[in-house]
This record gives structure tokens, sequence and C-alpha cells, in this order.
């Protein structure tokens, strides 16, 4: 029978006490075979239990599919960003700081996976493994509880101070992403924007983000 991955509804939990450690070594070292240049189509479950140190045999207790594993690697990523936002917040970080940390996580995931190449890959892939890697998200889409709270809390956060007036969570995580978005763009593409400053460019994404909410 495969095993329970423990699940939580608070958001900010550290992963070590969310996921059982080979679970979280499997998901790292997905990771690590993905920044190295690995391509997903031909990963093997093998050589992500070897990368990981533990038997084959372990992966099949905790997953039934290497597209689950893939796709929980990439859950298990988000949700360490998270919550170190969430950690921000906790430690009294304004809106604006908050945002520009954002940024400089944005750029730390760009150059370790080579920009948005991953869900460009999932997304263009059109064989058995990217469609299943398809499906195995459409089935998680319901564990974005703590990307729900986390823009709930930046909301919050931003409208204490005055900052923004919209009120609409959707509103303000699409403005958010779409800026974002934006700025990855810039990063993976500076040789056609070599005329913008990265601070501007910086600066430009955050102004961006109180005109949309206002």
């Amino acid at each position: 029978m495969k095993k329970e991955i423990t699940k939580t509804n608070d958001p900010g939990l550290e992963l070590e006490r969310k996921y059982p450690p080979k679970v979280k070594a499997m998901y790292e070292a997905v990771l690590e075979l993905f920044a190295s240049g690995r391509e997903l189509d031909t990963l093997k479950v093998s050589e992500i239990t070897a990368q990981a140190g533990i038997g084959k045999g372990t992966a099949y207790e905790y997953f039934s599919t290497k597209e689950e594993m893939i796709v929980g690697a990439i859950q298990y990523e988000t949700e360490r960003h998270i919550s170190i936002i969430f950690e921000l917040i906790e430690n009294g970080q304004s809106f604006q700081e908050i945002i520009f940390q954002g940024m400089d996580m944005l750029e730390a995931t760009c150059r370790k996976y080579d920009g948005f190449v991953l869900m460009e890959k999932i997304m263009r892939d059109n064989t058995i493994t990217g469609s299943s890697l398809l499906n195995e998200l459409e089935k998680r889409k319901e564990d974005c509880r703590s990307a729900k709270h986390l823009t709930d809390r930046l909301l919050q956060l931003a409208a204490d101070k005055g900052l923004i007036c919209e009120k609409d969570a959707f509103k303000v995580w699409s403005a958010i992403l779409s800026q974002f978005v934006a700025y990855g763009f810039y990063l993976t593409h500076q040789f056609v924007f070599d005329n913008i400053e990265r601070e501007n460019a910086r600066n430009f994404v955050y102004e961006n983000i109180i005109k949309l909410l206002n």
C-alpha cells in the first residue's frame, strides 16, 4: 500500500514536518537532476532514487508514477518559496520589501532552472510523459490553498498600509503573478532588453503591481 504524505492546512509549516525525509530527498533529487539539465521525458525512477540515495522500491511506497513524483517536486519547491514569504511577513517585512525579495527568489530560480524551462517543457510536451504531468498537475489544483492564504495575507498587509484599494484576492494574485511572469521574461531575455537596467525593471514591476491594484 502506498504510504500517505502528511497533509496540513498550515502553509507556514516547515517542510521537514510536512514531508517524510525520504519523500523530501526524492523531491530534491528531481530538482537537482532538472537543474543539471536532465530531460524529464527520459528521466527514470531509478535515477531519481539513486540521486536521493535510497532504493528504487522505496519510491513506490509513496508514489504510483514518476509523473506524480515530478509534480510533487514542483509543488514542494513552490511551497518552499511560499513558506519563506510567510516568514518575511511574520518578521514584519513591508509589502514592498516582500515583493522585492520575491523578485530575488525568482532570479535565483531562473539561474538554477534556466528560466521557465521546466514549465515550458511540460506545457509543450505532447508525449505520454507530458500529458501525464499535466494530468497530475490538474489533480493537485486543490492543493493551492497555501497560495490563496498567502495572497490573503499580502492583500491585508498592503491594504492596512493604504497601498492598495483592491479587495479581491484573485485580482491581487493575478496582478502580482502577471508582473512576476513579465520580470521572469525580462531575466531570461536580457539580451533583448539590454537598455533596461535591472533596478529599473524591478521598480517598474513593483509600481505596476500598485497601479493594477488601485
